[in-house]
C-alpha cells in the first residue's frame, strides 16, 4: 500500500517538473512575443500543474491517514484505532483526528515547498523542472519524517509532564477529555512544525539553486 502511494506520489512529482519547465518555457515565451496568443501556454502549463499538484496532494493525503493513524496505535501500545472507535471511544476518535491534522498540516509544508521550488529556482528548461524535482522530493520525505517526529515528542513530552495520568489507561477508559486536549495540542503544535517545514524548503531550495549556479558558472 504505502509503495504504491509513494509510486504514484513520484509518478505525478515527475509530470510536475515537466509540466513546471513548460509553463516556465511559455512564460518566457511570452515575455518576448507580442501575441495574443502568447500567454495561453503559460496559463495552460499553470493550470495542468495545479491538478497534478492536486493529484499529488491526495495520494499523500491517503497516505498520511494511514502512517498517522498506525504511529498513533504504536503509541498507544498496539491499540486497534478503527476498533476503538467502532465501539465509540470518542477519546481515541479525537486522537486520531488530531494525528490526521496534524500529519495533513505538516506534509502539506512539504508540498507548499516543492511547489515553489520548482515555480522559482533560478535554472531554465528542463534543468529547473530536474531540479525543482529533487527539492520537491527531498521537502516532502523531510516533512514526512518531521511529522512522526514531532508528534512522537509531543506524547513523550506530555507523557513526563502528566506524571499522575496514565494517558494510554485513560484513552482506552474513554476519556473524552484527554482527547480533546491532546487534539488540541497536535494541531497547535502542527502549526508551528508546518512553518518550519516550509523555512526548511526554502533552505533546500536556495542551496541547490547555488549548487546548480556554481557548476555552471
Amino acid at each position: 500500500m504505502k509503495n504504491r502511494i509513494f509510486g504514484q506520489v513520484l509518478k505525478s512529482l515527475i509530470l510536475v517538473a515537466v509540466v513546471a519547465s513548460t509553463a516556465t518555457a511559455a512564460h518566457a515565451a511570452e515575455a518576448t512575443s507580442s501575441s495574443p496568443w502568447a500567454g495561453v501556454g503559460g496559463s495552460l502549463g499553470g493550470l495542468l500543474l495545479g491538478v497534478i499538484q492536486l493529484v499529488v496532494g491526495l495520494s499523500l493525503a491517503a497516505f498520511s491517514i494511514n502512517k498517522g493513524l498506525a504511529l498513533l496505535s504504536r503509541l498507544l501500545g498496539g491499540i486497534d484505532i478503527w476498533g476503538e472507535i467502532k465501539a465509540k471511544n470518542v477519546a481515541v476518535a479525537l486522537l486520531a483526528a488530531g494525528v490526521v491534522i496534524s500529519y495533513t498540516r505538516v506534509i502539506s509544508g512539504g508540498i507548499d515547498a516543492m511547489t515553489r521550488s520548482l515555480l522559482t529556482l533560478g535554472a531554465s528548461g528542463v534543468l529547473n523542472g530536474v531540479i525543482g524535482l529533487v527539492a520537491g522530493v527531498i521537502n516532502l520525505f523531510v516533512a514526512i519524517a518531521v511529522a512522526s517526529f514531532a508528534i512522537t515528542v509531543v506524547f513523550r513530552v506530555m507523557d513526563k509532564l502528566t506524571v499522575g495520568i496514565d494517558e494510554k489507561a485513560e484513552f482506552k477508559a474513554n476519556n473524552a477529555a484527554i482527547g480533546v486536549i491532546y487534539c488540541g495540542i497536535m494541531i497547535g503544535v502542527s502549526s508551528l512544525v508546518a512553518a518550519g517545514v516550509t523555512g526548511i524548503g526554502s533552505g533546500v531550495s536556495l542551496f541547490l539553486n547555488a549548487l546548480v549556479t556554481a557548476f555552471m558558472a
